[in-house]
């Protein structure tokens, strides 16, 4: 079912710069959580704990009192990476600030690879709101077509108390994106047959309802290079192989914002 895309009117956000008058607390906060175009899930998740029906009707509140626009998503913002997928990519523009800031990052990230064997992003475009689950209700989906390392990564998953989905292929890249619930973090192989890992997380992040999912890259390419192209498509983590399973929770932990040892 299409979801509703939400946007701040001028009132809205004015009222974020406290110029609109009074407005209760508990709506400036459910209207901070709208940033441009912001699909209804994306709102739901960074809205934590708060229970679906009083989003919906603070959300209600703020559209009729003018702060907020409502229009529906759409067959393009749905749950359809299949026709997604088909589309051709346009080229990511980056200012040339973008670039050196990246560039550093991957500078500083690849000599934290080497080091620790992981390195999350940490600017504020990464920043992952935390999910406010417990950790047997959270799904990793695990895109690996070696069989091996797909097992060793899945053993790690589910006895950190997660819940974990598999694909190895395109096709089931594809099928596994498509599927509800979405998952709430994805470790990505650069290597695939039929496709490659920064396709893939550059197709997730162009997506409306796939772009907030933390992705951690999880490959033995991890060249200053590399990482410079994981950063600008916008990979929240990198570990490289081999990794220690302590190693791999941590990065998930941090990438979700999630409480350590919080299941």
């Amino acid at each position: 079912m299409a979801e509703s895309i939400y946007r701040r009117t001028e009132l809205g956000e004015r009222a974020m710069r406290g110029q609109a008058g009074q407005i209760a607390p508990e709506l400036i906060r459910v209207l901070a959580l709208v940033s441009g175009d912001t699909h209804f899930d994306l709102i739901k998740r960074r809205a934590i704990r708060m229970p679906e029906g009083d989003l919906r009707a603070a959300l209600d509140r703020l559209k009729s009192g003018g702060f907020l626009s409502e229009h529906n998503s759409g067959q393009e913002h749905d749950l359809d990476f299949t026709a997604h997928f088909d589309k051709p990519l346009s080229a990511t523009d980056l200012s040339e600030e973008d670039k050196r800031r990246i560039a550093m990052a991957a500078t500083d990230g690849h000599d934290v690879l080497t080091k620790t064997g992981s390195f999350l992003q940490l600017s504020p475009a990464a920043a992952m709101t935390p999910l406010g689950k417990a950790w047997t209700d959270i799904t990793i989906l695990i895109i690996e077509d070696d069989e091996i390392q797909a097992r060793f990564a899945q053993n790690i998953v589910m006895k950190a108390g997660f819940k974990q989905r598999h694909a190895a292929t395109r096709e089931e890249i594809i099928a596994e994106l498509n599927k509800t619930p979405l998952p709430d973090c994805v470790l990505l192989d650069v290597e695939l047959p039929g496709t490659n890992g920064f396709d893939i997380l550059a197709r997730m992040r162009a997506h409306p309802r796939l772009k907030p999912v933390p992705v951690v890259m999880l490959t033995a390419m991890a060249s200053q290079q590399d990482v410079f192209k994981g950063l600008s498509l916008g990979a929240t983590a990198y570990v490289a192989k081999p990794y220690k399973k302590q190693t791999l929770v941590d990065t998930i932990v941090k990438a979700m914002g999630l409480k350590a040892g919080g299941q």
